[in-house]
């Protein structure tokens, strides 16, 4: 996958699947490796998932205080040392964005830790109570 896709998106409080996404995973042949990222809005995710790959370029990064992130984008690409297992780097719209509901970060925070391999949470310093909150099962 050349560039990164929105795989799935909040629609009046219902996610939506990418059917062209989905209809890509389905035809991958290699194992494959999830590793995904959450986080509160603005610290660095997108960037820090795009610079697995040496360029930093890939996900949309912005520099404003406005989103780029809105719901779960995937980008697919080869690992790039075993020939055999295609990464898929799952970057989540960020928790505590003015733009979002409460509800939606739960919803984001606990299907992304559902389809991932690795979860990686991203956070400005050291993590604190405000973001074991945010880790709490919400249902």
């Amino acid at each position: 996958m050349e560039e990164p896709k929105l795989f799935i998106e909040f629609q009046d409080d219902r996610l939506v699947i990418n059917e062209e996404v989905t209809a890509y995973l389905e035809q991958l042949t290699n194992k494959t490796e999830v590793i995904a990222i959450v986080g509160k809005h603005r610290t660095g995710k997108s960037y820090l998932l795009s610079r697995f790959f040496g360029s930093g370029q890939g996900f949309p990064v912005g520099h404003s205080r406005k989103p780029c992130t809105k719901g779960i984008w995937l980008w697919a690409r080869p690992h790039p040392t075993h020939y055999n297992i295609t990464l898929i780097l799952l970057d989540t719209e960020g928790l505590d964005d003015h733009e979002g509901k409460p509800i939606n970060d739960q919803k984001i925070i606990l299907l992304t830790a559902l389809l991932s391999s690795f979860l990686l949470y991203n956070t400005l310093r050291c993590i604190d109570a405000s973001a074991m909150q945010d880790l709490k099962y919400p249902f």
